[in-house]
């Protein structure tokens, strides 16, 4: 149903839905509101009911990232020490100058609704029947903080590009067709939202590793011991390493160089691949000529 509404989307241009602030028990709310409308399918009338659940159908998509982007860097935050700030995304570096330690249980607790924020995301894309209640427990197991937390999303022409259904089911189709990956690992932040997607499709688990070179100055992939733990379990496994979009190939390439070795065989895959980029993913949806 989702991927029909938004089949009538440009996807060419980032739309205004990309552009929005919102805290994140606010957002996490307002998504709960985006499933609840559109499984009800009352668009089936007039053009102008078509017309709002075409709204709605790329609100949802838009905004259902920004429940594992929050989780993520609150993640990072209580496993390196740094402050549980309301809006501010840390660098590792900024880690020696706070030193602060979250406890053991904190750090437990923090992945642990970090695998969950993946599995509402999915849950919210998929319009779960039981998404509403599977949200509500979420919310009540968040610190004060993370509910006040000020998520800002921006429009960005690269993920939006690449978050393309159409692109996205081409990519499944040729994965599927030669390799039957068991694990997909996304290099946050930009591949969330076409990760969840291509996940779905694939019909395996997901998993994200913080790694933006551009974005937030990482040097390499950010991985912990506690990822290293929850991974061990695919240690035997085929794995599908993503990145939405390689313009150079040097995320992809140092993505796949530093988590290749935590698993049984490893590919790499990508949407758009640009025509000058300096490596050729294993799979890839699209080369764009720019």
């Amino acid at each position: 149903m989702l991927d029909t509404l938004l089949s009538f989307s440009d996807w060419t241009e980032p739309p205004a839905e990309m552009e929005f602030s919102s805290s994140y028990g606010a957002l996490v709310k307002d998504i709960v509101g985006l499933v609840e409308r559109l499984r009800q399918g009352a668009w089936s009338g007039t053009d102008e009911s078509w017309k709002a659940a075409r709204a709605d159908a790329v609100s949802l998509y838009v905004r259902t990232p920004g429940i594992v982007n929050v989780m993520l860097n609150y993640k990072i935050c209580v496993e390196h020490d740094l402050p549980l700030h309301p809006t501010v995304y840390y660098e590792l570096k900024e880690a020696r100058k706070y030193r602060m330690d979250h406890g053991l249980p904190a750090v437990d607790k923090a992945n642990r609704l970090y695998r969950q924020s993946i599995a509402l995301a999915r849950s919210a894309l998929g319009l779960s029947p039981g998404f509403e209640e599977q949200a509500r427990e979420f919310l009540a197991e968040l610190p004060p903080e993370l509910l006040a937390f000020l998520y800002t999303g921006i429009r960005d022409a690269y993920t939006w590009r690449a978050s393309n259904p159409e692109i996205l089911d081409k990519l499944a189709k040729s994965i599927l067709s030669s390799y039957s990956p068991q694990i997909m690992l996304g290099a946050a932040h930009g591949s969330i939202m076409p990760a969840l997607y291509l996940a779905e499709i694939l019909g395996i688990p997901l998993y994200f590793i913080r790694f933006s070179m551009f974005k937030r100055n990482d040097e390499e992939p950010i991985i912990t011991f506690s990822d290293k733990a929850w991974l061990y379990g695919f240690k035997d496994s085929n794995a599908l390493l993503y990145d939405e979009d390689v313009a150079g190939g040097r995320t992809l390439s140092l993505f796949s160089e530093k988590m290749g070795p935590l698993f049984g065989t490893m590919k790499t895959s990508c949407s758009i691949r640009h025509a000058g980029a300096s490596i050729k993913p294993d799979f890839c949806g699209k080369v764009w000529w720019d």
